[in-house]
């Protein structure tokens, strides 16, 4: 047998090895979840006035120069200017009431018309402090208007995010690890890490199945985990806001 023939043979047989080596090596694909709770960086107050007119034009006028007084005072307590958005929003509403009165068996009814002017601006505050809050609010109110805060929100979630997906990835080797060990192989590498969606991201109080603010449904995720969330009884206390990624893992076993 010439040596070129052996070597064509070797070369075949290993080729053979290899394939057959290929073909039984194995993956497994899981999905980690991984969550955090952070202290909202924003809080938005509402700050309104309202005017009970017959003439609307007055009302809006009276309405404008009140808040106009009570944005000085809220920068005077540490509001900045940026802060208060430049568009303010108006709502009208007009009642109108009969009233009769009886005199002699005779009654006489009068419709009274009532019109009610709203304006209200909204701050949203770069600062999660109780006492700053309260300065604004009790600043607003003095000066003549109504406030109340609106909500909260996560100005910047960047480190929130890198915690979380630092979760979900150790979730999702946890889940690999025990369902390899279960069929009694050995955990390989992780060959391919998928993020498809931006993570979601809660401002609290959210209970049960509320939705989140921002939230990409994926098809290998969407139903269980969130029903995993609605059973623990998902409950995010006022102010904190609650960072959840989501990674497709596969490893090989």
């Amino acid at each position: 047998m010439s040596s070129k023939l052996i070597c064509l043979m070797w070369l075949v047989a290993l080729a053979l090895c290899i394939a057959t080596a290929s073909a039984q090596e194995s993956s497994l694909r899981v999905v980690g979840a991984g969550t955090v709770q952070v202290p909202a960086d924003t809080i938005i107050i509402a700050v309104s006035a309202q005017n009970n007119s017959n003439n609307l034009s007055l009302a809006e006028e009276a309405n404008s120069k009140l808040l106009n007084l009570t944005e000085e005072s809220l920068i005077a307590v540490g509001v900045k200017r940026e802060e208060i958005l430049p568009d303010r929003s108006k709502g009208y509403m007009t009642s109108h009431i009969m009233i009769c009165n009886t005199v002699n068996n005779t009654t006489s009814c009068e419709e009274v018309v009532t019109n009610v002017v709203t304006e209200q601006m909204v701050i949203r505050m770069k600062n999660s402090d109780a006492n700053q809050t309260k300065a604004v609010v009790d600043a607003a109110k003095s000066a003549g208007a109504k406030a109340s805060i609106k909500g909260y929100d996560l100005s910047d979630s960047s480190n929130a995010v890198d915690q979380a997906r630092k979760k979900a990835l150790d979730n999702a080797k946890a889940k690999a690890e025990y369902y390899a060990s279960s069929f009694g192989f050995s955990l390989g590498k992780a060959i391919e890490i998928e993020e498809s969606t931006y993570p979601d991201i809660e401002i609290g109080p959210i209970y049960g199945w509320d939705m989140p603010r921002r939230m990409g449904h994926m098809f290998w995720r969407e139903s269980f985990l969130r029903m995993d969330r609605f059973l623990a009884g998902n409950h995010i206390p006022e102010g904190m806001a609650e960072v959840t990624a989501y990674v497709s893992v596969i490893y090989k076993v």
